[in-house]
């Protein structure tokens, strides 16, 4: 099940040294305004919710969707692997 953008809670933190919106449901892309960039965030195998990869669709293990102002850099395979410790920040973006 997939949600509309404009009607749902967001977080904000930091992903890959850039602010975003985070939310724990899976929002529906076409409901995602222009200029705005959305990810599924897949959590770790062991479902103790450790974001570990970053993809444009997360089908299985899904932890939730990012929403960035700028887009991310991606691997060539669409995949980005988080570090906990440099990539996933639970605050928001310090000025």
């Amino acid at each position: 099940m997939t949600f509309h953008a404009m009607t749902e809670h967001y977080e904000e933190i930091t992903v890959c040294g850039k602010p975003a919106l985070f939310t724990s449901i899976r929002i529906k892309r076409d409901t995602i305004q222009d200029g705005l960039y959305a990810y599924d965030v897949r959590h770790d195998d062991e479902c103790r919710g450790i974001p570990c990869e970053i993809a444009p669709f997360v089908m299985v293990s899904h932890r939730g969707t990012i929403i960035l102002a700028e887009p991310l850099e991606l691997p060539d395979d669409g995949r980005r692997y988080i570090d906990e410790d440099t990539d996933w920040n639970y605050a928001p973006l310090d000025h």
